[in-house]
């Protein structure tokens, strides 16, 4: 199993009788998600997120077309306990506590009686919702139902985890929180799928991403190298005062660190790189230069709007 999440042509149309109006949710969606990725799927209202996340759960069939998780067909009940899953619009029973909920969920997932009350106790408390484990889901706010679908996304410590638009109703600090299991998750072997519309969470939790407008893959891959080099950003120790200030009035932007240090961004033309790297060589030791690159909000919109030209 090279890859936790392979998809072959695989599309989705809605309206099969003659009097419908057929609608193309998904278009030959050829997806290949290597593991131990965290992988953003992103596109606009109606791109054909969902709908990829439906046919991966194996909730809806494609109309043609492929697709595997964990090596398996998606119809392959085997896999279904090394997943987890959060849709879009997570709607529970308003009459259950937050542990009774939980806790048909970790029977469903077979997990042992023995373990069930300390399981459900750890996910609590990882979405910050231990103090409300007996409180009634209809008593929850938006935000605190997504924790709570959360909570049993990763009851079964899955292998894959399948989110759709998870930081939806949640804070800055739900969202930080969120961020926070995620990148936890992915560190204890957890491959994550999700879409979002918030990029710049998407920018620093990701490490792959997939833009997917009118129900067509525009671009997938590793978020580094899809997004384009626009300059330098050097970083200037501390003690190298002299060379800072003959080097700010050329930097696009710069900043004081908390260190003393300065960080400061050039635009990547051929005459500042050759005369930076000679204010570089007087300064012998110290200096760090890496390349700076465009942000996923300009990229994305850059992605698409080139889409709807050549439409």
């Amino acid at each position: 199993m090279d890859y936790v999440i392979k998809t072959e042509e695989l599309s989705k149309t809605y309206g099969s009788f003659f009097w419908q109006k057929k609608v193309v949710a998904l278009d030959n969606l050829n997806l290949a998600i290597p593991k131990g990725a965290v992988f953003g799927f992103l596109g606009p209202n109606g791109a054909g997120k969902t709908t990829t996340i439906r046919l991966l759960m194996d909730l809806i069939k494609p109309t043609k077309g492929k697709a595997w998780v964990l090596g398996c067909p998606t119809d392959n009940v085997e896999i279904k306990h090394k997943l987890g899953f959060l849709p879009d619009a997570p709607a529970f029973s308003t009459y259950l506590s937050a542990n009774e909920f939980l806790t048909i969920c970790a029977k469903l997932l077979k997990i042992p009686a023995s373990h069930r009350k300390q399981r459900i106790e750890e996910v609590l408390e990882t979405v910050k919702m231990s103090e409300h484990g007996k409180s009634k889901l209809g008593t929850f706010s938006r935000g605190m139902i997504q924790r709570i679908g959360i909570a049993q996304a990763i009851l079964n410590k899955p292998q894959l985890l399948i989110l759709d638009e998870p930081l939806l109703g949640l804070d800055p600090y739900g969202r930080q929180e969120l961020k926070n299991i995620i990148t936890a998750q992915q560190r204890s072997g957890t491959n994550v799928f999700f879409s979002s519309h918030i990029l710049s969470d998407v920018e620093k939790i990701c490490d792959h991403i997939g833009i997917v407008f009118r129900g067509k893959l525009l671009c997938c891959g590793r978020l580094d190298e899809l997004l384009s080099e626009t300059g330098i950003r050097v970083n200037v120790p501390t003690g190298k005062d002299d060379l800072a200030k003959e080097m700010l009035g050329d930097a696009s932007s710069s900043s004081r660190l908390s260190d003393g240090g300065w960080e400061m961004i050039f635009n990547a033309t051929p005459e500042l790189k050759a005369k930076l790297n000679k204010l570089l060589e007087k300064s012998q030791n110290g200096f760090t230069s890496t390349p700076s690159r465009e942000c996923l909000e300009d990229f994305f919109f850059r992605t698409v709007e080139s889409s709807k030209k050549a439409d």
